[in-house]
């Protein structure tokens, strides 16, 4: 049984893999999400044949992954016991990018594109830390690892994962530019109403504004209030056939 020791250390080397002799040395990134998202590096020492791995992280991140942690026969086996964090973390961002989607439907504002992309680009960045491991994995296999190969299948799971989240986040910018493109129109269409009725009030008023010496109505005690009435008239007649095809 593989023993794992744990140190508390701040862990700053970007992901990779690295063999000086007998001593192999493995830098996982791992991703944490709540209401923000957190790197948690990880750092993996051990040297061929030794029955000890060492794990260095900072204490925040020992704090996340131990009960992720299990003794195991191998290191390989460590590093799936820690891949499995991965899948908490994308169930809490698939959470957060259903609600960015449902707020995209109801809502258009800087704020809330301002939180779409920011998920979006955490998105983009976990699934590049992906890539890279699957590229060790693939490494890994080709040299003879058959327990890497298991790995690599969930690391390419956690891929298509982060894959489909990225898309959902793309559909929640989408449906914000449609929320705007629907509020512009409905705005435009009442505005088109309104200057389709004033049309018809405009010309009564030029006609009735002319003064000529001949006009009948320009004498008449009750040619004002005709001139209202019968604009009130038009106005009302419009909004009805308006209603009636449900333009309104």
């Amino acid at each position: 049984m593989l023993r794992i020791t744990v140190e508390e250390g701040d862990v700053k080397e970007n992901p990779k893999f690295r063999k000086d002799g007998s001593k192999l040395t493995l830098i996982l990134r791992l991703h944490g999400f709540d209401k923000e998202y957190v790197s948690h590096p990880v750092k993996l020492t051990w040297h061929e044949g030794s029955d000890e791995i060492i794990l260095t992280a900072s204490r925040n991140t020992i704090e996340e992954v131990k009960k992720f942690l299990l003794r195991r026969e191998e290191p390989i086996d460590v590093v799936w016991s820690l891949i499995q964090y991965e899948y908490v973390t994308l169930d809490k961002l698939e959470e957060k990018v259903e609600k960015l989607q449902n707020a995209a439907l109801h809502d258009y504002s800087s704020k809330l594109m301002g939180e779409i992309l920011k998920v979006k680009k955490t998105l983009f960045k976990i699934h590049r830390d992906y890539m890279r491991l699957r590229n060790l994995l693939e490494w890994s296999v080709g040299k003879g690892n058959e327990r890497a190969g298991e790995i690599l299948r969930d690391v390419n799971e956690l891929i298509y994962g982060v894959e489909y989240l990225i898309d959902g986040a793309t559909t929640a910018l989408q449906l914000m530019q449609n929320t705007l493109s629907a509020k512009m129109n409905e705005v435009m269409k009442i505005l088109t109403i309104i200057a389709t009725i004033m049309m018809p009030l405009t010309l009564i008023t030029g006609i009735y504004g002319m003064n000529f010496v001949n006009m009948p109505e320009i004498r008449w005690q009750y040619g004002y209030y005709y001139s209202l009435a019968l604009m009130l008239a038009v106005a009302l007649l419009m909004l009805y056939y308006f209603k009636r095809k449900r333009l309104l």
